[in-house]
């Protein structure tokens, strides 16, 4: 979670006095625990779920190595699950502590688990940041002391592959931590960054020329994203994906709760299709593309199944097609989503970053409610080398179940969050009437016979400094809330998967 994001939190204990939502004890208003279908990506079929961006004391996270992993582990404790049975069977499988400009926090002696994969890694940079899952040693932003240039990101993409390692630009719409380097070797890019729609104003083609006028021309990719004015960073993230796409660039999404206090790991959840449950598996499947990004580790899963001439592919995956084209059959699976939207997202090859100024980037080629608790949509076109497509899913802003009162406090939320940018005072307002501050600075009172379904819930995981805490899935909506044409939607964004990218046989 960014530092935005955590005075948000910090906002609200000293703007408000200690409040609980009294509807919560009416027991005919407040939403009962929701218990989840059965999952269609299990690590019994190779899905690993989990964290890649997160931030311990080792630099500017508040929690020690120990305390986050305990956190990221805490998804599967009784005491929680006996209050979110919706959660059984959706605890972490591994996680990445990506501390800034260092490596030392993976070397710590609680550097362990019994229960998760831990993933060695470093968030590199100052002018634009990276992950690099897999690093054994720090990867340097400034070698020469002189500000970071072009030929320093490039000589880092390769100094992370040297080590077997992953390069994957995070945040890159952040207005004031861009990534527009015009690099095309990276291999996964975080397209979700803490909450889709959460302190995350658009970066403006102002920004871009102020960036270009210290460091030189962006990519022609990231240019073109710009244009997208009417969307939250993390959309324009989506759209710079479509335009590399265009270009045939094809690296795999992912995301990251970019924690530094106060939530949970996990929010939202990137999911890898791995061959081993192991290091090696994860790093692997993210190199293949084998992935999707998804709200909570409880929501809306995904599973696809792309056939050319009896031949069965994977969402991500590269499709060899004559040079005539050929008919190809998606089957798009989508659980845990139930009230949903399912949407397919095509677009095909530009010749030229030129031309990519003008062109059309990826259209909505099929879309329809998700009917069932495991809902299938089929679709079926003739595809060319150069073609591409992706799915996503929308979730309703509203949790079934709100109360009216509560759906205009998540509809408040959502509106702010969009429209305050990382105004956190505002947003914090918004939400104190969910968070009894008492337990901010007080974990060792954390009970879980006083947490309430629609309100902020202490985990009993974090033991010293300021209280971690879960939050309610109403809530987790409205920081996902979906945007178009500049204004929150009724829906929230529910999960987006890797592209599949047609290519020459």
């Amino acid at each position: 979670m960014n530092r935005t994001i955590c005075c948000l939190f910090q906002a609200a204990l000293f703007a408000c006095s200690p409040t609980r939502n009294d509807s919560a004890d009416s027991g005919d208003t407040a939403p009962q625990p929701y218990e989840a279908p059965a999952q269609i990506t299990t690590v019994q079929d190779g899905w690993l779920r989990g964290d890649l961006h997160m931030h311990t004391d080792y630099s500017d996270g508040w929690d020690t190595v120990a305390t986050v992993i305990a956190l990221a582990e805490y998804l599967e404790w009784p005491e929680f699950l006996e209050h979110h049975p919706e959660y059984e069977g959706s605890g972490l499988d591994y996680i990445a502590l990506s501390d800034h400009r260092t490596v030392d926090q993976n070397s710590d002696p609680d550097f362990t688990s019994e229960r998760l994969v831990l993933i060695p890694s470093e968030e590199f940079g100052s002018n634009g940041h990276a992950n690099t899952p897999g690093v054994s040693s720090l990867v340097e932003h400034d070698p020469d002391g002189d500000g970071t240039t072009l030929d320093d990101i490039q000589s880092a993409i390769q100094a992370t592959h040297q080590q077997e390692a992953l390069f994957s630009p995070n945040h890159p719409f952040s207005p004031s931590i861009m990534f527009p380097w015009d690099v095309q070797d990276f291999d996964t890019l975080e397209v979700w960054n803490s909450g889709w729609i959460l302190a995350s104003p658009p970066t403006t083609q102002e920004d871009l020329d102020a960036w270009e006028a210290s460091n030189g021309t962006a990519s022609g990719t990231y240019r073109r994203a710009i244009e997208a004015q009417d969307l939250d960073a993390d959309g324009q993230t989506l759209t710079w994906y479509e335009a590399m796409l265009a270009r045939g660039i094809h690296v795999a999404l992912v995301g990251g709760s970019d924690r530094h206090a106060i939530v949970l790991p996990g929010f939202p959840t990137t999911y890898v299709h791995a061959e081993s449950t192991d290091l090696q598996g994860i790093l692997d499947g993210m190199r293949n593309r084998h992935t999707y990004v998804t709200r909570t580790p409880a929501s809306a899963q995904l599973l696809g199944s792309i056939t050319v001439e009896d031949q069965v592919y994977q969402w991500g995956d590269q499709v060899p097609v004559p040079a005539a084209g050929a008919q190809v059959s998606v089957e798009l699976r989508i659980a845990r989503a139930e009230g949903g939207t399912a949407r397919l997202v095509q677009g095909n090859h530009v010749a030229s970053d030129e031309a990519l100024e003008s062109a059309q980037l990826g259209q909505v080629v099929a879309e329809e409610p998700i009917s069932s608790a495991d809902h299938l949509l089929s679709y079926t076109f003739t595809a060319t080398a150069g073609d591409w497509i992706y799915p996503m899913v929308l979730e309703p802003l509203f949790a079934p179940g709100i109360t009216q009162e509560q759906q205009q406090i998540v509809l408040d939320t959502a509106t702010i969050a969009a429209e305050s940018g990382d105004d956190a005072m505002d947003i914090a307002t918004a939400v104190a009437s969910l968070l009894d501050t008492d337990l901010l600075g007080n974990p060792d009172q954390c009970d879980p016979d006083d947490w309430q379904p629609d309100m902020l819930q202490c985990s009993l995981a974090d033991t010293e400094g300021l209280s971690s805490f879960f939050v309610p899935d109403m809530l987790d909506r409205a920081m996902n809330g979906w945007m178009e044409g500049g204004q929150v939607t009724e829906w929230s964004m529910g999960a987006v998967a890797s592209a599949v990218l047609f290519v020459q046989e």
